[in-house]
């Protein structure tokens, strides 16, 4: 993966422009006509601005700074220094005699200073690398979610939208017959209490489509949320005849569906450099204090000074310092710490539980999806068939009606279970359109 990050955001700013351009005008005049969007649009503005994503991409680059902060521990560090001492009464000389001594002195000097624990330095390297492998992974793993995020309510307003349409066909048709029987009732020729009967599913229709109108704005709403677009701006969506969808996935399968799933999803991937960076934990613990700590420290520059009422840069002179040592730390932290062996350990098995519960739970995902998109593909089957038939019913009742057969309550219920069958298709449609990108999902596609 690339490191430049200088450019991310104006980036993506540019995406969203260029695929949110019909939203714009709608965003910064504040208009509150209803927008248009289709699913690739909508696919494309989630990239953009997404919030967890974008927290995901920080991780990202604290992880990377963390790993720079481990490989910087293996270079030295310099302090300039000025030093002014001063000294009044009573010192001891190295024989141990107490001299009454006045004096003061002046230093000025660069220290080169390095202490590298071996060990701990090399082992919080590789750890660190682990760290950035897995944050790459964690961001992959968000940009998918939040592309899945986004096709869910892009289908939850489809659906809801599908419930309008049918609701508010339902609402026409239920109308216009209470209209004929109003008439028909006036003139004596239809049962007042028939239209009456009519006038209250006119009423219910009516509430229905209320209700439906309300739950497309509540989705519309939550969709723009997940885009992060002005909320006040009502989404509606372009596709409203609703068609299902080729199969993104090939679901003949399942244990190669399963496999691809456990080689490409971005959370495997992450639990393995989470695994990793634990082993090498537990290896830092074990292995890491052989390892010396090694200190050196090189100072150069100037000394002067001498009894009180001197200058402070009397003999000043040239004066540096070398040292060198290593040394080992025996105890907490270092050697023979047991309970720390003991903690990275439980901490490594505790990461491989993890990750074979994540692989169950990939294992389980893959199946309920596979499952619930070949159910709704049977499903969406026979609600077709159910569309035809009460299709059919409707046309042959309308004949009849023409005919004076049929009583009008006859011919509304007719009407009445085709708008169902209509909706109940529809969002037949919508779910399992759905579903292909649900299992598009769980199979790391």
């Amino acid at each position: 993966m690339s490191r430049r990050a200088a450019t991310p955001v104006r980036r993506r700013r540019c995406i969203c422009l260029g695929a949110g351009l019909f939203l714009a005008g709608a965003l910064f005049t504040g208009a509150t006509e209803p927008q248009s969007i289709d699913l690739p649009t909508a696919l494309k503005l989630v990239g953009a601005e997404n919030l967890d994503v974008e927290i995901a991409r920080e991780h990202l680059n604290a992880a990377r700074a963390m790993g720079d902060a481990a490989r910087a521990r293996f270079f030295p560090w310099i302090a300039p220094s000025i030093v002014v001492r001063r000294h009044e009464e009573n010192v001891q000389d190295a024989g141990g005699r107490i001299l009454d001594a006045d004096k003061q002195s002046l230093s000025a000097g660069i220290a080169l200073n390095a202490q590298i624990d071996l060990g701990e330095t090399y082992y919080q390297n590789l750890i660190a690398k682990q760290g950035v492998r897995s944050s790459e992974a964690l961001l992959a793993g968000r940009r998918r979610e939040a592309t899945f995020r986004a096709a869910q309510g892009y289908f939850d307003l489809v659906r809801a939208r599908a419930g309008v349409i049918a609701t508010g066909e339902a609402a026409r048709i239920i109308g216009r017959h209470a209209e004929q029987i109003a008439i028909t009732a006036e003139a004596g020729i239809t049962f007042k209490g028939d239209a009456a009967r009519v006038r209250a599913a006119r009423e219910r229709a009516e509430l229905e489509l209320l209700r439906a109108r309300t739950e497309q704005r509540i989705a519309g709403v939550r969709l723009a949320g997940i885009l992060r677009l002005d909320p006040s701006v009502e989404l509606t969506p372009v596709d409203a005849d609703l068609v299902p969808l080729a199969d993104l996935v090939a679901t003949d399968d399942l244990g190669g569906l399963i496999s691809h799933a456990l080689a490409k999803r971005p959370e495997v991937d992450e639990m393995a450099a989470r695994l990793q960076a634990a082993r090498l934990g537990r290896r830092a613990a074990m292995q890491g204090p052989m390892l010396p700590t090694v200190g050196a420290q090189a100072w150069i520059g100037g000394l002067g000074g001498g009894p009180s009422g001197s200058t402070l840069t009397r003999d000043f002179d040239l004066s540096g310092d070398l040292s060198f040592g290593v040394s080992w730390r025996v105890g907490p932290g270092g050697l023979l710490d047991r309970n720390r062996q003991r903690e990275m350990k439980a901490r490594e098995r505790q990461t491989e539980l993890e990750g074979e519960k994540m692989h169950e739970l990939i294992r389980r995902q893959v199946v309920e999806q596979h499952a619930r998109l070949r159910a709704l593909g049977e499903q969406m089957e026979f609600a077709k068939k159910a569309l035809e038939a009460a299709d059919q019913t409707a046309r042959l009742s309308r004949e009849r009606r023409e005919l004076g057969i049929s009583a009008a309550l006859e011919d509304l219920q007719a009407e009445d279970e085709l708008t169902r069958a209509r909706r109940d298709f529809l969002v037949m449609i919508a779910d399992y359109n759905l579903a292909q990108y649900a299992l598009w999902f769980v199979v790391g596609g």
